[in-house]
């Protein structure tokens, strides 16, 4: 999933705005220590979002680890039952080979039993007739003997018919029974290469479940720690709003009569391209609400940074998480604000005119500076005030 650079790039802009308040220390100070407090509570408020976003993901995290564990013990019982079917194969195959060793054994004693009989009628064909009644009436032998002679040739031709059914009927279980073990054979090649594809599918599902819960746990991570800063961010401005009450300022006391007059002419900082504009919208894969005070722009580092309009520098300072932050006061609590600095040219109760430099962009190699609007308490969309490009 895609994770929160845009989101802490939106998210910038409140605490920003926050800051507004800190330096100016004018003589409409409640004012902003006013609005330092109503952003403060939105700071919360986004806490809370994050929190709330943070706890779906976990719970997210638990279902998808149930799931797993239940893909797991399938894959097991599948793999078992795969196994235990591979085993009843080679069983079957290994009958089957028996089967027909003893089959190939009684071809043989069938094929060595016909020999014989083959053998003893070509015997008596080559004699004939006469050969077989000498064979019987040879005159050394009485009657009783020829019968005995002719009985045992009798009961020899049908031992030797009952042998060949024998055989023959043997043969026929033989060949029935490896009829049934090869069709069993067959459903049990079929499933087991069932069983092998259902395994196949299921480790596939894991595989894609393990993804997305690392997925999952990698955004977790990475929402506990914009939770953390956040929360040390509204600890900050905590105090900062605490010194409203005691800290007192200069306001610009110029002639410009604020920004009105100049609304939709103000000079652009940086010649880049916007990529991040004015308002609220939710993230699509937290569900967390952004909220942007102000717009990104795009800047190569060392980018010259100018002025919207004239004014006097009241706030020039590093902030952590966003640079080098510059406020500029345009009189009637017009301000501008410049994020991402990576030095200024400019420093506190400096006057500043149009188009003068007064910062250099690329704050630790980023690509980009944060620029807002505000009157007062409450923040305007630049797209209003700039003059069009």
């Amino acid at each position: 999933m895609k994770l929160f650079s845009c989101m802490m790039t939106k998210s910038l802009s409140r605490l920003l705005i926050l800051l507004l308040a800190l330096p100016l220390c004018t003589a409409h100070a409640a004012d902003e220590l006013d609005a330092s407090r109503e952003r403060l509570d939105q700071l919360q408020k986004q806490i809370r979002s994050t929190l709330e976003g943070l706890r779906n993901k976990q719970s997210e995290s638990g279902t998808l680890s149930e799931g797993l564990e239940r893909l797991n013990a399938e894959v097991r019982r599948i793999a078992r039952l795969e196994r235990k079917s591979q085993q009843q194969l080679a069983e079957l195959t290994s009958m089957i080979k028996a089967k027909r060793h003893a089959m190939e054994k009684l071809d043989a004693l069938r094929d060595q039993t016909e020999q014989q009989i083959r053998s003893r009628l070509v015997v008596l064909y080559k004699t004939g007739e006469v050969g077989l009644i000498r064979a019987l009436l040879t005159e050394s032998e009485s009657p009783r003997e020829i019968a005995e002679k002719y009985a045992f040739l009798s009961r020899m031709v049908r031992h030797d018919r009952d042998l060949l059914d024998q055989y023959r009927s043997q043969m026929q279980e033989y060949r029935r029974a490896l009829d049934d073990l090869e069709t069993m054979e067959k459903k049990q090649t079929t499933l087991v290469l069932r069983r092998n594809r259902e395994r196949e599918t299921l480790q596939k599902a894991r595989r894609s479940k393990q993804v997305l819960l690392a997925e999952v746990k990698r955004d977790a991570a990475s929402l506990e720690r914009m939770l953390k800063d956040l929360r040390a961010k509204a600890a900050r401005l905590s105090e900062l709003v605490k010194k409203l009450d005691t800290e007192q300022g200069q306001p610009y006391t110029g002639t410009l009569e604020g920004l009105l007059p100049q609304k939709g002419r103000l000079l652009w900082p940086v010649p880049g391209e916007l990529r991040v504009g004015f308002g609220t919208s939710r993230h699509g894969d937290l569900g967390t609400l952004i909220e942007s005070h102000g717009f990104d722009i795009a800047a190569a580092v060392g980018t010259p940074v100018t002025a919207a309009a004239s004014g006097k520098v009241i706030f020039a300072n590093s902030l952590r998480g966003y640079g080098k932050l510059m406020i500029v006061d345009h009189g009637s609590k017009y301000y501008t604000l410049y994020a991402h600095m990576a030095r200024f040219t400019k420093q506190v109760g400096e006057p500043v005119a149009a188009a003068e430099v007064i910062a250099y962009s690329g704050y630790e190699g980023r690509d980009a500076i944060y620029f807002e609007i505000r009157q007062g308490g409450k923040p305007l969309n630049p797209g209003d005030w700039l003059k069009p490009r």
